[in-house]
């Protein structure tokens, strides 16, 4: 059976992906090998029904929209499902979106537009793109004529035929969303290649163009819809169901340098960033921010580490130093190594990570006054906000230690690597300071691993 490997290896992926506080799930070697031997006997007697997956429902701030599961981590289902996620990434040598990168090629990008003597900018995005995408589809137009080995097809045109679509929820999601949507990247590249296309990006659903020329808002909307309809709804497969995607019409974006007009502000954003473009004189202006959603967000999540300190009922309230801590590790980036199987894997969290590419431009005056105004006192009016006096570690020249703009100025690093880091002691004296046992149940000295994974946990940082 060829997908032994493939099945061992979605199996460890699952384990690995056991939350910390749901350690009791987590199998160890010879229950992983149980559980293996029970999928190929379900595979080999076709004992499994994809279409038991649960629907969910995910929020994002006032927003829900429908998702799938399989309920059980372990179950014979979910393994194949995550199975067939290894298999196309393969097969399609699938390459997901970076962010940082992306961000990066679009600041340089938007930096040459005021020096260009045309230039049109054009932001999209799909509707509820990944429940509008029929992996039947998907399956029919692209995947069966590029998979050779007929059990792995037939494997994936019964997932398909059993889930309809790729919902976000399920491991396939992200590829089966992929491999169509670079299908539609080709489509955009080819078709604005000739108009001075200059960047391109789509980042899941999210998409953006430049061109060094203009291009009516018009011809730019009809090439769009001509692309989602060559890739998405091609006649020629006759699928059940068929796509439903589409542009969100409320979302699309379009500025045109010739539309400029003097004293107004035109902007767009992209990944949590916003462009804002202003014609002074004769030439173009542009200045960079973060999104007023995104400050939002960002505000609300300050505000509850705060409440978590000051409401009675809180379990960690009037837990100063443990607020100061919280407060601290968001204001800074988190550096440290996790495992992967049996790789070490560098990670990267926190607010100044996300938003790197500002960090350069700060003390130029290409910020954008609302966004420099948020990094530098965002965390201290979120104290006068919520009615509370500020903590002694936010007065005098000590706040500076827990804002964003300096913090992201000065790059502030808490580097958990005991040897570029800080050391195994230094960790030590960090989880004392907010009651974090640097002992297990039995007595034994924890590992610095674990330290730093509680330590995250506890600052809400996350691991």
């Amino acid at each position: 059976m060829k997908l032994v490997s493939e099945i061992t290896r979605a199996l460890n992926h699952i384990n690995a992906q056991i939350k910390i506080n749901d350690m009791e799930h987590k199998k160890d070697e010879g229950e992983i090998k149980i559980i293996a031997e029970r999928v190929l006997t379900d595979l080999k007697s076709n004992s499994f029904n994809f279409s038991q997956a649960s629907p969910i429902i995910l929020k994002q701030g006032t927003k829900k929209r429908l998702a799938k599961r399989f309920v059980d981590d372990f179950s014979t289902e979910n393994i194949l499902c995550q199975c067939i996620k290894q298999i196309l990434d393969k097969e399609f040598k699938i390459k997901y979106p970076n962010r940082n990168k992306i961000s990066k090629s679009l600041f340089n990008a938007i930096g040459t537009i005021k020096h260009m003597s045309d230039f049109t900018i054009v932001k999209f995005d799909f509707k509820d793109y990944f429940n509008s995408i029929s992996s039947v589809y998907v399956y029919d137009k692209i995947i069966k004529s590029n998979l050779s080995d007929r059990f792995k097809n037939d494997l994936i045109n019964k997932f398909v035929t059993d889930t309809k679509y790729a919902f976000a929820g399920l491991q396939t999601s992200n590829v089966i969303a992929e491999i169509i949507g670079n299908l539609f990247d080709e489509e955009v590249l080819k078709d604005f290649s000739s108009f001075g296309l200059i960047f391109y990006e789509r980042y899941i659903d999210d998409g953006i163009i430049v061109l060094n020329e203009y291009l009516p808002e018009s011809k730019c909307k009809e090439m769009l819809l001509n692309a989602i309809a060559e890739v998405f709804h091609d006649k020629l497969i006759h699928s059940t169901p068929n796509c439903t995607t589409k542009m969100n019409a409320q979302k699309f974006k379009y500025i045109a340098k010739r539309n400029i007009i003097n004293n107004q502000k035109y902007t767009v954003d992209f990944l949590g960033y916003e462009f804002v473009l202003e014609k002074k004189s004769n030439s173009i202006e542009v200045k960079y921010g973060i999104t007023d959603a995104k400050k939002d967000k960002y505000k609300k999540r300050i505000e509850t580490l705060i409440t978590l300190f000051s409401d009675v009922n809180s379990p960690d309230y009037k837990k100063l130093e443990l607020l100061r801590h919280r407060l601290l590790a968001f204001s800074c980036r988190e550096v440290y190594i996790t495992k992967k199987f049996k790789s070490d894997i560098w990670k990267v969290k926190g607010f100044i990570s996300n938003y790197g590419e500002l960090r350069y431009l700060l003390n130029t005056g290409l910020v954008e006054s609302d966004t420099e105004t948020f990094l530098k006192d965002v965390i201290y009016d979120s104290f006068s906000r919520l009615g509370l006096a500020h903590p002694y570690f936010l007065k005098g020249d000590s706040r500076n230690a827990y804002s964003l703009y300096h913090n992201m100025l000065q790059n502030k690093t808490l580097l958990f690597e005991p040897h570029i880091g800080y050391s195994e002691i230094a960790l030590s004296n960090l989880c004392k300071k907010i009651d974090i046992s640097l002992v297990d149940s039995l007595g034994h000295r924890r590992g610095y691993g674990t330290l730093v994974r509680d330590y995250l946990i506890k600052t809400k940082v996350g691991y």
